[in-house]
């Protein structure tokens, strides 16, 4: 083949206005060299597009996995591989070309096919001799070359070349180059440590994000040793590590603390695994190894920082515990109580006890120490050795006193200094001495009268915790204390304060008064408790009671409207127990009991009968109530009534119940009665008397046996069984209904006798006055 650009050989018919020569040729020429720079543009873009891509491409694997030093080297040598190919195979290679002027006319007739390959053919005709034109016309050819470079010159040449794919390379790889060249203008230290790791160079790329580990110091929880990068932890096994991350520079969105457990420290068979932080003000992300075990590695991601700035290594080891623990108490000496020995931690003393605390512990330890965790207080615990025939075995001593309510622990430190993480924690219940209580038995809740000629009787239950040392009684008239009296004595009988006791004063309201007796007088009572607390005794006062001092009139007037309410009460229970009584009978001699209906009858029976208890039970109340009324303001005449007071005395010396009112002494009263052992006291103790003694039966024989019969006619196993129970009940409720009836009698009896007396004491008081009157008037 030969260049377009070399001359043609002359022919014979060649002429001196060769258009070939002139027009053809040159033309070709021309656009030779539009395709050699082409084909320059196009190896060069490719040329730098490859490589380009190549390391942009590796550097970011390398930049984002870390690789290693071989596939870098490899990545390396692709780049030079892939540049020294992209230059030969699209940069050389097509320069090196040559092209003949048939090629580059086969070309432009491809592209111009209006041609009509006249171009092809005017350059071979155009190189024959006229010997070699086999009878061809010379002046055909000469005027067909003449049409073609006239043809040739008129054609669109822009047409051979299409510039979008060059223009696409060089874009791209001049947009490839610039960032490359940008990217290392930025950051150069990146671009360098990027050439050096592909050189083989162990450098490394600066970070955006350095994390760094925060740990907690060496202490009691844990001890730490720091060298090159690598972090040694010993903790106790059960503890808790607090593990903080700092992010410097960018704070990345998750950090990780990657944990890898110690093969060699028996724990291969838990999983390695990636723990998420969580994140925390200030730039930092936080941990808790919870009840650490075993033995592990971790170190901090995040970020562009694969590592953080330091692996730490975690063991542990199993701390001493409690064994066992003793508590020896011993309470206050007033209290009395001997030593007590509590064990298993939990301490329930008075406050003021002293407490001998001991412990043993499951391994050795540096030391012991006991902490309050309310008040803040530390006790080192006193090691002592004991020697058995079995071994030597280490006990540790404390004492202390019980001031308050308080939660401990017990803090045992291991040789290296390490404090066991998780002690128990133990209350102590500081038990108060609390003040004693006590109540008022007699004078009870109701106003109480009293004549000023009459007898105060004062009763009280009183109980302490561990002892009582003085009932103190206080008594005020007329805004004055007119009497101190001691119901117990300060110093109480050897052998220890009692704790419960029932204490009954008696005292003359005469003497109380002093000479300042006149109508509407009160006393007014009070009671101070004092127990046997050391070094401050409690004092307890009770509410305080009123007694009115009256006249006889008011007395009297009081009395009988007791007794009108106690006969209403009898005349209701009375026709509640008849009403009852008939109910049952009907009952029976329909033979119903059995029944729905007749159980729906016996549970109303049942309902009266409760209701006949209760009225019984205040008439019995209600009349002990009338009976001491009338003892203690010597309303009796009889001389017989001072020796029922010094019963009176006696029992309530004796009483172990706290009872206002004692059924046993009325009962005793009767029985003495009975025997002849007492004399009459006909005017008001004797039917009083009579009148408790029926309300005593009703209220402790009768109702209660009755209650029991009809709850076995309920649950009776058979219609004999049911008819047996409610004929009984029949027959206790007839011996009911009598009591009530002679009671009521006796009621109406004491009424008209009282009102016989009220009229008695009407006449006389006129008949003074008259005499009064009289004696006026003679005076004058």
């Amino acid at each position: 083949m030969t260049d377009p650009t070399a001359s043609a050989p002359t022919g014979g018919g060649t002429t001196a206005a060769d258009p070939v020569a002139a027009t053809l040729r040159p033309l070709l020429a021309e656009q030779l060299r539009r395709l050699r720079r082409r084909y320059l543009w196009h190896g060069l873009a490719i040329a730098i597009a490859a490589p380009s891509a190549a390391v942009l491409l590796f550097f970011a694997l390398d930049h984002s996995l870390r690789l290693p030093t071989p596939i870098r080297l490899l990545h390396a040598t692709v780049v030079v591989l892939l540049g020294a190919f992209a230059g030969w195979r699209f940069l050389r290679y097509p320069l090196q070309r040559r092209f003949t002027d048939v090629d580059l006319a086969t070309w432009v007739e491809r592209t111009f096919p209006e041609l009509h390959q006249r171009l092809v053919s005017a350059l071979q005709l155009h190189g024959l001799a006229d010997d070699d034109l086999r009878n061809q016309s010379r002046p055909m050819i000469d005027r067909l070359l003449q049409e073609t470079a006239s043809q040739a010159r008129a054609l669109p040449l822009d047409r051979l070349f299409d510039d979008t794919r060059i223009r696409r390379l060089a874009l791209a790889a001049s947009g490839l180059l610039l960032l490359l060249l940008t990217g290392a203008a930025v950051s150069p230290t990146t671009a360098r440590v990027f050439v050096l790791r592909h050189l083989g160079f162990a450098a490394e790329y600066p970070r955006q994000t350095n994390l760094i580990v925060e740990l907690p110091p060496s202490g009691p929880e844990l001890q730490r040793q720091d060298r090159d990068g690598v972090t040694e932890l010993l903790l106790p096994a059960g503890a808790d590590l607090h593990v903080s991350v700092f992010a410097d520079g960018v704070v990345p969105k998750d950090v990780f603390l990657d944990v890898q457990p110690d093969r060699d420290a028996g724990d291969g068979t838990l999983p390695a695994r990636s723990i998420a932080m969580t994140p925390r003000p200030g730039d930092r992300f936080r941990h808790v190894f919870r009840r650490l075990a075993g033995a592990f590695t971790f170190h901090a991601r995040g970020g562009d920082d694969e590592s953080g700035d330091r692996i730490v290594v975690v063991r542990t080891l199993h701390p001493p515990q409690v064994a066992t623990l003793r508590a020896t108490v011993t309470a206050p000496a007033y209290t009395g109580a001997a030593p007590a020995v509590q064990t298993g931690g939990a301490i329930e003393a008075l406050i003021g006890s002293n407490v001998a605390l001991s412990l043993t512990t499951t391994a050795a330890v540096q030391k012991a120490t006991m902490v309050f965790l309310e008040s803040g207080r530390r006790l080192e615990l006193a090691p002592t050795t004991l020697q058995d025939d079995s071994a030597q075995a280490t006990v540790y001593d404390t004492k202390f006193v019980v001031e308050n309510s308080d939660r401990y622990q017990i803090e045992l430190f291991t040789d290296n200094g390490l404090r066991n993480p998780n002690p128990g924690t133990y209350p102590i219940a500081a038990l108060q001495d609390y003040a004693p209580v006590g109540r008022w038995l007699l004078p009870d809740d109701e106003a109480l009268l009293l004549l000023p000629q009459a007898l105060l009787c004062v009763r009280i239950d009183a109980h302490d915790d561990f002892g009582l040392t003085a009932i103190e009684l206080g008594i005020d008239h007329a805004g004055a204390r007119v009497a101190d009296h001691a119901l117990l004595p300060p110093d109480p009988v050897a052998g220890g304060a009692p704790t419960t006791t029932i204490r009954t004063g008696f005292y003359e309201v005469r003497e109380l008064l002093g000479g300042t007796q006149t109508a509407g007088d009160g006393l007014l009572l009070g009671i101070a408790l004092v127990d046997n607390r050391k070094p401050d005794a409690n004092r307890t006062e009770l509410p305080r009671r009123i007694v009115q001092v009256v006249d006889e009139p008011q007395l009297a007037a009081a009395i009988a409207k007791a007794f009108r309410v106690l006969r209403e009460e009898a005349a209701q229970a009375l026709e509640v127990q008849t009403d009852r009584h008939a109910r049952l009978l009907d009952l029976l001699a329909k033979e119903t009991g059995g029944t729905a209906e007749g159980s729906h009858v016996l549970t109303g029976i049942e309902v009266g009968q409760s209701r006949v208890a209760a009225a019984c039970g205040r008439l019995h109340t209600g009349l002990m109530r009338a009976f001491d009324l009338h003892l203690w303001n010597r309303l009796e005449t009889s001389q017989h009534a001072a020796e029922v007071l010094e019963i009176y005395r006696q029992r309530s010396r004796e009483l172990q119940n706290a009872l206002a009112l004692d059924p046993g002494f009325y009962r005793d009263l009767q029985a003495r009665r009975r025997a002849g052992t007492l004399g009459a006291m006909e005017t008001t103790l004797d039917p009083i008397l009579q009148m408790v003694g029926i309300a005593d039966q009703l209220t402790s024989e009768a109702v209660p046996e009755l209650a029991r019969l009809l709850t076995e006619a309920q649950v009776a196993r058979g219609p004999a069984d049911r008819q047996q129970a409610l004929t009984n009940a029949t027959v206790l409720q007839q011996r009911i209904q009598e009591s009530l009836q002679q009671l009521l009698l006796r009621l109406e009896e004491w009424n008209d006798y009282q009102d016989l007396i009220q009229e008695t004491r009407a006449l006389r008081d006129r008949q003074r006055d008259v005499q009064g009157r009289t004696e006026e008037a003679r005076g004058k």
